[in-house]
């Protein structure tokens, strides 16, 4: 199962109470070839300490520059054949390595993922995030649908809570770049989009995720990606040659209806969760397009970090 190594890429920050939990599972399946990888994101807690004693490879930045320059660091300097991007509040089950494995070994693929389910928890926020369940694949199978509305329209996508990417496709597109948000969603739409290969998804749980325990939290993440839905609608907007034709696109009601319907399937406690971050959601979305002006289009990283040390 190993003819296909794979480098395990976690940026973390102040994370090291997490670390155990994370580590210890990848590192029991790893095999001749493989790492794990953890991009110490300039912590103040004893990240470092924690993930170099569990065995992992360490790589410190002294100075954080966000959890996307931490994975393109890594990933840069990988000489594995597929990097697997996950971050420091999952959960790894066994299989989970081998899966990335399979996924990767067939022909024309690029990307990989398998389902991640959140964790519930003692508190309002966590079994909120649980009842969502934000990463699950949809019921049809396949990976996570672009955004009704996007144009133009663009492939599927998976988050980097448990996104494998074949490091030559990274390579060529020039992997991750400096976004205001959702470069999961831009990578995976670029090395698509450039013909570089096609996501392929194991509907099987093979990852779990540990939500945020506040309210406070979990409506700062979803505000934070209700920006990010706005950047990245402008961002691939004006990447386009036509884009001055498409832009004024509006859900049409065929596309409204059939989301509405998929919503009100849902449960009642789904919906009322949905319902609560929908508000952080839109209140994210519409005040960064309000501030549309500011946006700038995305370039590559600059990888010549200041970095403490490597282990």
């Amino acid at each position: 199962m190993g003819d296909q190594s794979i480098e395990v890429i976690i940026p973390v920050r102040d994370m090291a109470d997490h670390l155990p939990r994370l580590l210890q599972p990848l590192l029991d399946q790893i095999v001749d070839g493989d790492r794990v990888t953890v991009v110490n994101d300039a912590s103040t807690d004893e990240t470092e300490a924690v993930a170099r004693s569990l065995g992992a490879h360490v790589v410190t930045v002294t100075e954080s520059r966000g959890p996307y320059f931490a994975r393109q660091l890594a990933a840069s300097n990988s000489t594995a054949d597929v990097l697997l991007f996950v971050d420091g509040r999952c959960r790894p089950l066994p299989g989970l390595l081998d899966a990335h494995r399979q996924l990767q070994r067939q022909p024309g693929v690029a990307l990989s993922c398998t389902n991640v389910r959140t964790l519930p928890g003692p508190t309002v926020a966590a079994r909120l995030a649980a009842r969502m369940q934000p990463f699950m694949l949809p019921r049809g199978g396949g990976a996570m649908k672009a955004t009704i509305g996007m144009v133009p329209p663009q492939p599927d996508y998976y988050p980097t809570a448990n996104l494998g990417i074949d490091r030559i496709a990274f390579a060529k597109v020039g992997g991750f770049r400096a976004m205001r948000g959702g470069g999961d969603t831009d990578i995976c739409w670029r090395i698509q989009n450039q013909s570089l290969g096609t996501i392929a998804a194991d509907t099987r749980v093979l990852m779990e995720w540990e939500p945020r325990a506040t309210v406070g939290d979990l409506i700062s993440q979803w505000k934070r990606y209700g920006h990010s839905n706005a950047y990245m609608r402008w961002v691939h907007r004006n990447a386009t040659a036509d884009h001055v034709e498409d832009a004024g696109r509006r859900y049409s009601p065929a596309e409204a209806w059939q989301t509405l319907r998929t919503e009100l399937r849902r449960p009642p406690g789904e919906l009322a969760a949905t319902a609560l971050v929908g508000i952080a959601f839109q209140y994210g979305y519409f005040s960064a397009t309000l501030r549309r002006s500011k946006f700038e289009m995305p370039v590559s990283f600059d990888v010549v970090p200041d970095v403490g040390s490597t282990t």
